[in-house]
C-alpha cells in the first residue's frame, strides 16, 4: 500500500473548500490538513513559506480568494495581494518543497464575447480587475513552479455558501422568493454553475491522474442567470414569478462576460470522472439543502 498524500488546502472554510475538505478528509489515501486565516496569511509570504515547509506537503491546493467582483474594482490592491501574488507565494513554497500546486480559478479570465463555451486552449482576456487579479494568479503560479494544476470553476454553489458574498446565487434566490420579494434576474448572461461538491470529486480524481496544465471543471452545460433561477424554484417546488431582464438594465462596477461558459477538451482523456449536467448537480443541492 503506496504512502498517503500529504494534502494541505488553503481556505478551507470557503464555499468550494468546504466540500474539499468534507471530502479529502474521509479519504485514506490522503493525509490531509486544513488551513485557514487563521493559520497561514497568504498575503505575508514569510507566513507561507514557514506553514508549507515545515510539513513538506506533497501537494497544496489554493482555494482562497478575493471573490466579491464589484469591490475588486476600487480594492485592486487587496485583489491582486490575494488572487495574485498570494498565490506566488504558494507556488514559491512549492516549488520549494517539490508539491504539486494547485491553483483555483475561474471563468471571469475570459472576455465572454462569443456564443460558443471556452475550453482550456482559449485565450484569456479577462474584462475586469477581479478576472485579470486570477489570471495573472494563473500565469504567476504556472511560471514558478515546474509541477502545477489550474482549476478553473464559475458560478460556485455549494452548502457552506460563500462568506464572502453572504451565501450563493441560489441561496438569494430562494430566501428573496420565500420572503414574497420582487425578483429581477438577467436572461442574457451565460454561465457553467459550478457544485462545490462534484468539483471536489473532480479534483480528488485529478490528483489520483496526476493531471498537471489547465482544467475547466465546471459542471456540463450552461444557462443564463434567469434560466437558473427559474430551475432552481421549480426543483424547490416555490411558485414565485420572476422578471427576465437584460443585463444592461442591471448596471454593475464591474464589466462582466456575457458569455462564459465553460467546457473542457482535456477531462475525457484524463479520467473517468465526469462533471454531470449542471440540472443534475442543481437538483442534487437542493436535495442536500432539504428545498426538496
Amino acid at each position: 500500500m503506496t504512502n498517503p498524500l500529504k494534502v494541505a488546502l488553503i481556505g478551507a472554510n470557503g464555499q468550494l473548500g468546504s466540500d474539499i475538505a468534507k471530502h479529502f478528509a474521509d479519504c485514506d489515501r490522503y493525509q490531509f490538513t486544513p488551513l485557514n486565516r487563521a493559520d497561514i496569511d497568504i498575503r505575508q509570504e514569510e507566513s507561507v513559506h514557514q506553514v508549507l515547509t515545515s510539513q513538506k506537503f506533497d501537494v497544496v491546493i489554493n482555494s482562497a480568494a478575493y471573490v466579491r467582483v464589484d469591490d475588486c474594482e476600487q480594492e485592486v490592491e487587496t485583489a491582486f495581494a490575494v488572487n495574485a501574488f498570494g498565490a506566488l507565494h504558494i507556488a514559491r513554497a512549492c516549488r520549494e518543497i517539490d508539491a504539486l500546486c494547485v491553483y483555483i480559478s475561474t471563468d471571469y479570465v475570459f472576455r465572454g464575447d462569443r456564443p460558443s463555451p471556452y475550453t482550456e486552449s482559449d485565450l484569456a482576456d479577462p474584462v475586469n480587475i477581479y478576472g485579470a487579479s486570477k489570471f495573472t494568479g494563473e500565469n504567476l503560479v504556472r511560471q514558478t513552479t515546474p509541477r502545477s494544476l489550474i482549476l478553473r470553476i464559475s458560478s460556485v454553489f455549494g452548502k457552506a455558501g460563500a462568506s464572502g458574498k453572504g451565501g450563493n446565487f441560489i441561496e438569494t434566490i430562494i430566501k428573496k422568493a420565500k420572503a414574497g420579494d420582487p425578483l429581477k434576474v438577467v436572461n442574457d448572461m451565460f454561465m457553467s454553475p459550478t457544485y462545490t461538491y462534484d468539483a471536489a470529486r473532480l479534483l480528488d480524481a485529478l490528483l489520483q491522474s496526476g493531471t498537471t496544465g489547465i482544467v475547466h471543471g465546471a459542471n456540463a452545460g450552461s444557462c443564463s442567470w434567469y434560466e437558473f433561477a427559474t430551475q432552481a424554484l421549480e426543483l424547490a417546488h416555490i411558485s414565485h414569478p420572476i422578471a427576465s431582464i437584460p443585463a444592461s438594465a442591471f448596471p454593475t462596477k464591474a464589466t462582466r462576460p456575457m458569455n462564459s461558459a465553460l467546457v473542457s477538451d482535456r477531462l475525457e482523456s484524463i479520467t473517468t470522472f465526469k462533471m454531470r449536467p449542471w440540472q443534475e448537480a442543481l437538483t442534487a443541492y437542493l436535495e442536500e439543502k432539504s428545498y426538496r
